[in-house]
């Protein structure tokens, strides 16, 4: 792993393969939550005729049994492409904000309010 000569922390290069890398493997272990949370809310928004509701666990077997279990990943590769770009935008996005400030004379080395933290996340995620 590539590192500053300065600061010891790892390059910005380094930073954004190690934020894709663990964004995508995330996507990937929680995909087949998500896929099945989202069959649960369309299998439960129809009408009258929707009045038998099946929980997680059905929906997990119906998946399975009509699509297989590579069925719960259907849907993947759009999501980690998302990931690929979003996440370490807004995360090293976040950094470099937050690092403006701590770098600043005025911070004088405090950390910042959990109200700016929040700030700069909410501008690093609106810029991804």
């Amino acid at each position: 792993m590539e590192r500053s000569r300065v600061t010891g922390e790892p390059s910005t290069q380094t930073r954004i393969l190690l934020a894709s890398l663990s964004a995508m493997v995330a996507e990937t272990v929680t995909f087949p939550i998500d896929l099945t949370k989202t069959r649960m809310q369309l299998h439960g928004s129809g009408s009258a005729s929707s009045a038998h509701r099946i929980g997680a666990i059905g929906i997990v077997s119906e998946i399975a049994r009509q699509e297989g279990v590579i069925g719960l990943y259907k849907g993947l590769s759009p999501a980690i492409i998302r990931h690929l770009f979003y996440t370490p935008i807004r995360i090293i996005g976040y950094e470099i904000l937050k690092g403006l400030i701590i770098r600043s004379e005025s911070n004088n080395g405090e950390s910042l309010p959990l109200a700016t933290k929040a700030l700069f996340g909410g501008i690093s995620g609106v810029i991804a």
